[in-house]
Formats: structure tokens, sequence, C-alpha cells
């Protein structure tokens, strides 16, 4: 069994790990990955399109500042993959671009995960009642079972 955890580095995602890490612990699975898909556009959206006339100092600071997001997830899975770690589960960290939802089941699908694993919502601005956008992007476009974590 393949399963593919998603997390967007969020207080909530670190549920998402260890309700995972709990629940596959003691399963026969071959194979954990964690992905992240960044989403550089959330900053400013049309920065990446040369649409706003920025200076070059300012184009710097703005790449530095993504640049500095990146390290910070990276240090996110190292803390994730001892949750893992604890069931001397190996696993397999995936950093992706693009628009999360669209990612997570492509990777899914081109990779033949049988399990995604999601949190109802990540870093949304607003909480809602109901699934954070994301996750019910995921589940509307998922060709393989979905886990939602609450």
């Amino acid at each position: 069994m393949k399963i593919l955890v998603c997390t967007d580095g969020s207080e909530f995602s670190k549920k998402v790990i260890k309700v995972a890490s709990d629940m596959i612990g003691n399963c026969s699975i071959n194979e954990i990955s964690i992905i992240h898909v960044h989403e550089s556009t959330t900053i400013l959206p049309d920065y990446w399109q040369g649409k706003y006339p920025f200076s070059p100092e300012e184009e710097k600071q703005l790449k530095n500042m993504d640049k500095r997001l990146w390290e910070e997830r990276k240090k996110y899975f190292n803390d994730a993959e001892k949750e893992f770690e604890k069931y001397n589960i190996p696993v397999n960290a995936i950093f992706k671009t693009g628009h999360p939802a669209e990612v997570i089941n492509k990777v899914a699908s081109e990779d033949n995960y049988d399990l995604i694993i999601i949190g109802r919502r990540g870093m949304g601005g607003v909480k809602k009642l109901f699934l954070g956008s994301i996750s019910n992007a995921v589940l509307q476009l998922a060709q393989t079972n979905v886990l939602i974590v609450k």
C-alpha cells in the first residue's frame, strides 16, 4: 500500500502527520510520502508573471522571502519524518510548486498511491465550518481514496 500524506506546514498539518503515523504505524505499508506543494504565487499573485513593476532590490527581497519559506518547509519535513521513524517507516519527501490540489492529485495518480491523507483545513485565512478549499478540491479531483483528518 502506498500512502500520500499532504501537509502545508500549519499547526493543523502537524495533527495530520500524527494521525497518519499513528494509524499506519502497525500496518504493512510499502511506501509513505509526505508532499508539500509550494504555491509561491500566494504572496503576490501576479508577481512571477512580471506584471508588477518592482525595482531590482524589491524583486530580490521577494525572491529571498520565497526562499526563506522553502527553508522553513524543509525544517518542517524533518520534524514530520520523525513521527514515522518511531514505527521504522521510511519516508519520501516530495516538494512541488503549483496549485496544491492539482499537484497532489497528479502525484497521487501518476505514482499510483492507494490513499491520500489530508487535513480538513490548513493555512487558509478564514477558519471554516466546512472543508477548506484545498481539501475540498483534492477530494473532488481525486481518483483514489481520500482520508480527511478533522
